[in-house]
């Protein structure tokens, strides 16, 4: 089973909005995926962190939930490496929606990585 974890604007879940950033994202969406790509179970988490952040809290509270991977529209530099020191894969691109988004990376559309510089 794989656990992708999607930032959002808000707790629909699926339905939701992606979040272009993800330390800035009021919610993230944990969706397990089954050997053969379907998904098998989501969940919304509140972002503890939202308001509020230090390096590498909000990648400890993602490696928490158990992810494999991380999708975000966007992310910082420090974020990344945090990631890569928790074995957690790093995707960034986003849709609208999160469901688009995780549709689009489950079809190999959404990969790799490109970092924010934080100057908009």
């Amino acid at each position: 089973m794989k656990k992708i974890v999607l930032t959002a604007n808000d707790d629909r879940g699926l339905a939701g909005e992606m979040s272009m950033h993800f330390g800035h994202c009021s919610h993230f969406l944990l969706a397990e995926i089954d050997a053969d790509g379907k998904i098998v179970d989501t969940q919304v988490h509140a972002n503890p962190y939202a308001e509020h952040h230090e390096p590498g809290q909000i990648p400890e509270f993602i490696h928490s939930l158990g992810a494999d991977v991380v999708v975000a529209g966007g992310m910082g530099a420090k974020a990344i490496q945090w990631f890569s020191q928790f074995g957690i894969q790093v995707v960034t691109g986003a849709r609208p929606s999160v469901a688009e988004t995780l549709d689009a990376y489950l079809a190999g559309a959404v990969d790799g990585i490109a970092e924010c510089d934080h100057k908009h």
